[in-house]
């Protein structure tokens, strides 16, 4: 392991800057609200999935799992 000099360390300056990031859309901001309300709040449900492609030697069934009954 490599000893890090504190001195050296102590004049490292940079980040990563934030100014200007658009917030994310697929969030829910629930600062505030205590654990209980929380996980109570209702969500919006989620889209459905698309169909399901099944080609023969997909990894499903090289798992076994088409012989499943």
């Amino acid at each position: 392991m490599q000893n890090i000099d504190l001195a050296a360390l102590a004049r490292v300056r940079g980040g990563m800057n934030t100014d200007g990031f658009r917030r994310s859309t697929n969030i829910e901001d629930r600062r505030g609200m205590s654990a209980e309300d929380s996980i109570n709040a209702p969500t919006a449900p989620s889209p459905a999935l698309p169909p399901l492609v099944r080609t023969p030697g997909d990894l499903s069934s090289q798992a076994g799992l088409d012989d499943i009954q």
